[in-house]
């Protein structure tokens, strides 16, 4: 769970402070499109960049946009995320202030066809849009933490009382400390019989689900990221990881959700999960970061919680 390299804990802590969203102006998005004109050249500073980003020198083309992040996609199916300051932050992710954000967003609207790379060194080239390397560099990797533990207990009051829905199986509250509908049973058995290096068939469950990130790839992925968090699961995340990497992910599930499911599986989380973990560990249940969490997509925080519940409940702490 320790953040390493240049990573400024005043920077992480304001990233997630809740910040008054800016739209800009018909003419001001104007004004920042004469960036594209070819004698102009403007160059971005990202606050912060993931150590697990994909750096690999070639074309890159727009995935998707959405209001508060851009996904870019390399020749070898790779995403590179793009995040507006104070809307999250993924491995595969580097943040740019606002206005930066805004005007990369601009250019990509106002031309469709702009020429997109990335150097060798990791600089991104949109049209006439330089986005440099980020001066901090953040390792968003969860590990073994003994000083980390969970009150199971007081896990479960605080889970009881969420009425948020999940994606499959219904408010969020309802589930904690009942007995499991098959479904989720049968995952937790599929994934203890891979976790110990049995044969087992996870595909039935990936991509299960709807919207961009599936609510069971977002149960597996909560799942993990607990089991990163103890040492006695070292080893068997290995054994989990080797035995995921033949399965056809990008077949069974969205690009988006392939890309977090290949991430966690080498412990490597959003800065978010990363920050819920860690605030059920040390018991803070009113941290803010469980809220955000909640209000994270359409049902994926509640899907996520799910699956950190499980992940105490039917492997870390099993009764």
């Amino acid at each position: 769970m320790n953040q390493t390299h240049a990573v400024n804990a005043k920077l992480l802590k304001a990233m997630t402070q809740s910040q008054l969203n800016v739209k800009l102006s018909a003419d001001e998005y104007r004004q920042r499109c004469m960036l594209l004109m070819p004698n102009c050249c403007s160059s971005i500073k990202p606050l912060v960049s993931s150590s697990q980003l994909p750096l690999r020198e070639g074309k890159l083309t727009v995935f998707s946009q959405h209001r508060h992040t851009i996904n870019l996609i390399n020749q070898q199916q790779q995403l590179i995320t793009l995040h507006r300051y104070g809307s999250g932050f993924a491995p595969m992710g580097r943040v740019l202030k606002t206005a930066d954000f805004d005007t990369v967003q601009a250019a990509l609207t106002t031309d469709s066809h702009l020429t997109i790379n990335q150097t060798i060194n990791g600089e991104l080239k949109i049209g006439h849009i330089s986005i440099d390397q980020a001066s901090h560099i953040c390792h968003l990797e969860l590990k073994p933490d003994p000083a980390l533990s969970f009150d199971k207990k007081g896990v479960a009051q605080l889970l009881q009382q969420i009425n948020n829905s999940t994606g499959v199986h219904g408010q969020l509250g309802n589930l904690i400390l009942t007995p499991y509908q098959a479904e989720l049973e049968n995952l937790c058995l599929q994934l203890s019989n891979l976790l110990a290096g049995n044969r087992a068939d996870l595909t039935p469950y990936i991509g299960l689900g709807v919207g961009l990130t599936p609510s069971y790839d977002d149960i597996i992925v909560g799942i993990l990221a607990v089991l990163a968090c103890d040492k006695h699961f070292y080893a068997p995340l290995q054994r989990l990881q080797d035995a995921m990497q033949s399965m056809p992910l990008d077949k069974l599930t969205t690009t988006i959700s392939a890309t977090f499911l290949q991430y966690a599986l080498k412990r490597q989380f959003s800065l978010l999960v990363m920050q819920v973990v860690r605030a059920l560990a040390q018991g803070k249940y009113h941290h803010v970061s469980i809220h955000k969490l909640l209000n994270y997509g359409h049902t994926s925080g509640a899907d996520l919680l799910l699956g950190i519940w499980l992940g105490i409940d039917r492997f870390i702490i099993r009764d």
